[in-house]
């Protein structure tokens, strides 16, 4: 009895190493919600040219760091379609994130789970005004989210994800062509531009 109690205990402790060896390596997230902020200051005018709030679609590709890790490295796309003034007229403009980074879960509840994420990647900026230049710049993203488990290999994520980009003095926007003379619909002046997002998604588990 005494050499079976030490070697039950053993087998006790060694269960949920190997649990954790097990868990999936590979994870994707789709998320949808809505994307505010945004705006330029412009150089020559000293007026806001404002991006509308609206409608954000993202994806996260994620790798485990290594077996048993609870962290992960992160691939982060978000898109928005927008609009903007640019004291001539409206045109649509797409904003787009393209980050790498990481995931880090904290704290720990039996029904939800809280982590940190952040990013570091560029920033797109395209417009539909005929023949504008897409324009990309350095940015970086930091978040806070809840994941909802569903099952072993699905779970309900909601998320708030805050992004900086860094804007040159006199960064020129959506350039273009005009009567063989170059045209920028928006000259900013050096400044940050600044976006929130709110999202609910999806998460599976490979």
């Amino acid at each position: 009895m005494n050499r079976v109690t030490p070697i039950a205990l053993c087998l006790g402790l060694a269960a949920p190493a190997a649990g954790a060896d097990e868990l999936p390596m590979f994870q994707v997230a789709l998320h949808g919600g809505y994307r505010a902020g945004g705006s330029l200051e412009d150089a020559e005018t000293g007026e806001s040219r404002d991006f509308e709030d609206g409608e954000a679609i993202a994806v996260s590709l994620e790798l485990r760091y290594g077996k048993g890790d609870d962290r992960f490295y992160q691939l982060w796309y978000s898109r928005q379609d927008s609009e903007v003034d640019d004291g001539v007229e409206t045109h649509g403009a797409d904003i787009e994130y393209l980050h790498i980074g990481g995931t880090l879960p904290f704290g720990g509840y039996e029904h939800v789970q809280p982590y940190f994420a952040a990013g570091l990647g560029a920033t797109r900026f395209s417009s539909s005004a005929p023949g504008a230049d897409d324009r990309t710049k350095f940015s970086g993203s930091a978040a806070f989210g809840l994941e909802i488990p569903l099952a072993k290999h699905a779970a309900i994520r909601l998320e708030a994800r805050g992004y900086l980009t860094a804007v040159d003095t006199s960064s020129a926007f959506f350039c273009s062509s005009d009567n063989g003379e170059g045209v920028c619909r928006i000259i900013a002046s050096g400044s940050a531009f600044l976006q929130a997002e709110a999202l609910a998604g999806i998460l599976v588990r490979f």
